[in-house]
């Protein structure tokens, strides 16, 4: 696999080099799960789940990952196992969705994604930053289906927010922040003015925008009466 899996001073990742890593990056600042020595993503997304276990096995052999599958008590099937045989299958009453938890216990990754999140972005390029930013908004953002409207990216610290703000700005994109105080969260907000420009450079890379196209091509492939 290239790194020494246990060895505190191997590196892992290049998150500001490499565009998987920087979507990984993303996504991982957006649904990320982490305890003392695991790293992760938790979502109901199973595609979102799978660009993350494609990221952990490019470092890691398939057989250290880790799946917990959380289901509603009237879901009896074991849903997605992803080609992981370490498949925790636990029942939430609370669920309304399947939730997947994908991770990998790893000191030295957790520490890599940890101080990563912590720091400014500045990448290599503008098409790895963009790539750090799709994997942030498939976690946790949101677009109208027009693909113009309520183009929006939540987060839970404003420092975490500006930090992003200021990507988005050295990416020729300008947003704002705006705080809700009663979810104690902070989001940013892109123009209708400005989405073309966040469409063009995140749809290559992003599932949530994908899917968003294949359901408006499907939407226009009805005939007239």
């Amino acid at each position: 696999m290239g790194n020494t899996v246990g060895n505190s001073s191997t590196n892992f990742c290049n998150f500001y080099e490499h565009h998987d890593h920087a979507y990984a990056l993303g996504l991982w600042c957006a649904d990320g799960y982490h305890r003392s020595s695991s790293i992760g993503l938790s979502n109901i997304s199973p595609d979102l789940i799978e660009k993350f276990r494609l990221f952990l096995v490019s470092i890691f052999p398939q057989d250290r990952l880790r799946l917990r599958i959380y289901r509603p008590e009237i879901i009896l099937d074991n849903s997605f196992n992803f080609g992981i045989n370490k498949v925790s299958l636990l029942t939430s009453k609370k669920a309304r969705h399947v939730a997947y938890h994908v991770y990998v216990n790893s000191r030295p990754l957790l520490r890599e994604f940890k101080n990563a999140k912590q720091k400014e972005k500045v990448f290599l390029n503008n098409e790895i930053g963009w790539r750090y930013i799709t994997g942030r908004f498939d976690g946790d953002g949101t677009i109208g289906k027009d693909l113009k409207r309520d183009l929006r990216i939540s987060y839970t610290t404003l420092e975490d927010a500006n930090m992003d703000l200021n990507l988005l700005a050295n990416l020729g994109l300008n947003a704002k922040i705006y705080r809700y105080k009663t979810s104690h969260t902070f989001v940013i907000y892109v123009p209708r003015s400005e989405s073309d420009l966040f469409v063009k450079n995140c749809l290559s890379y992003s599932t949530k925008l994908q899917k968003l196209v294949l359901g408006s091509r499907r939407d226009l492939s009805g005939s007239f009466v």
